[in-house]
């Protein structure tokens, strides 16, 4: 039996990235994983061609159950309903993973410049509304479901570079909000069984770093799949509890729980 088997996830920004990868690897541990995101056949985000529906059937053929649901996550009418939907179908969630932003669209204005008064602010809009804001409506409408049981993981996906500012201050202060939020989550559902833990992966190598070229050049950049084998450790560890409130590296996790990347190897730290 898959260590996951039974277990209901709940995977957003899944179309592409990290949550495509997370998704993957929580089905090949067995869970029955609702992959959520804008990009559905026919009509994606930035004309690419990646989907939910596509991460969803790469969830099943790796032996868990992909269910493709579509959904903005900076819309409370959407992600009340996909919630609604999920109540009815399973009757509660096992594990949330918070993987969605807005940072990234080509739809922005060039982010030009080094400084933050050189960058348009709808780059602040974009990170913060489909960044931490998001993450709280989701994990608002995601808690009850797992109130009721008294038990449940939630991964926020950030970023941050310690003791350092990460990329530009839109970004860092983004990013660090997901780690601030995750602390006040974790104090609050504690005595509701609930974890809450922020989840720090290195440079990946996603579809739109691979495509547009970017990336360090000395060998650290890592796959998504790197970032989906810690939150399966995470959600296999008994003791995930003891985390509740941390952001932790995925190196760290790699190390704690003994997985590699797909090519064998476990990358360090991104530090710049």
């Amino acid at each position: 039996m898959k260590p996951l088997q039974g277990k209901i996830a709940v995977v957003t920004g899944a179309s592409r990235g990290a949550g495509r990868g997370i998704a993957f690897e929580l089905g090949s541990a067995g869970a029955t994983v609702y992959v959520t995101g804008r990009s559905v056949k026919g009509a994606t985000t930035d004309n690419r061609s990646e989907t939910i529906e596509e991460t969803a059937e790469g969830v099943t053929s790796r032996g868990g159950k992909g269910i493709a649901i579509q959904c903005d996550h900076t819309r409370e009418h959407d992600v009340k309903s996909l919630f609604v939907q999920i109540e009815l179908e399973q009757g509660r969630i096992d594990i949330l993973v918070n993987s969605v932003f807005g940072g990234s669209e080509d739809s922005l204005p060039a982010g030009d410049g080094r400084h933050f008064w050189e960058r348009s602010s709808e780059h602040w809009d974009a990170m913060m509304g489909a960044g931490p804001q998001a993450y709280l409506l989701t994990t608002r409408y995601a808690v009850p479901l797992m109130e009721q049981h008294q038990k449940g993981l939630i991964v926020n996906i950030t970023f941050f570079i310690k003791n350092r500012i990460s990329g530009n201050l839109y970004y860092d202060l983004a990013m660090n909000a997901i780690n601030r939020m995750t602390r006040g989550m974790a104090q609050e559902l504690n005595e509701f069984g609930i974890s809450a833990i922020a989840v720090c992966p290195g440079w990946m190598r996603t579809e739109r770093v691979r495509d547009a070229g970017f990336g360090p050049k000395d060998g650290t950049t890592e796959t998504t799949a790197y970032v989906g084998r810690a939150v399966v450790g995470l959600a296999t560890d008994s003791e995930v509890s003891n985390f509740s409130g941390e952001a932790l590296m995925v190196a760290e996790l790699a190390r704690k729980y003994n997985f590699t990347d797909i090519d064998g190897t476990q990358p360090l730290p991104f530090e710049g």
